[in-house]
């Protein structure tokens, strides 16, 4: 995530993609998910280094007989994958992986002030 004085809040190389069936979204699923970054530790093969957020939204458009417009429903699903917390002395984590571990513990405590306020 970055910031910018004239846009806000945005999410680099964000894609938001249009699919209109199932197999089309586990695609574009397995895509992020393939490109999230993984490493090596003592405690996992491969231990997940990032955080991701796939969001769905669904809509559907139904025709009723007799009615003007069509009836539209709307949702939104985020489902989210946080990298694991792990313990540094089990997972002997040194140098750039040390530096990684200690970054995801912080999100990970930041997360839960704010779901605790």
């Amino acid at each position: 995530m970055r910031e910018s004085p004239d846009t806000g809040v945005y999410i680099v190389n964000l894609n938001k993609i249009t699919v209109h069936n199932v197999e089309d979204m586990l695609k574009w699923m397995n895509m992020g998910n393939d490109n999230r970054s993984t490493g090596e530790t003592a405690m996992n093969a491969e231990s997940s280094r990032s955080h991701s957020v796939f969001t769905v939204y669904v809509e559907t458009m139904v025709i009723v007989e007799g009615e003007d417009k069509p009836s539209i429903k709307a949702g939104k699903l985020n489902l989210v994958d946080l990298a694991g917390s792990e313990r540094q002395s089990k997972t002997q984590a040194v140098g750039d992986r040390l530096k990684e571990a200690k970054n995801i513990n912080l999100s990970l405590s930041a997360l839960g002030n704010v779901i605790a306020a």
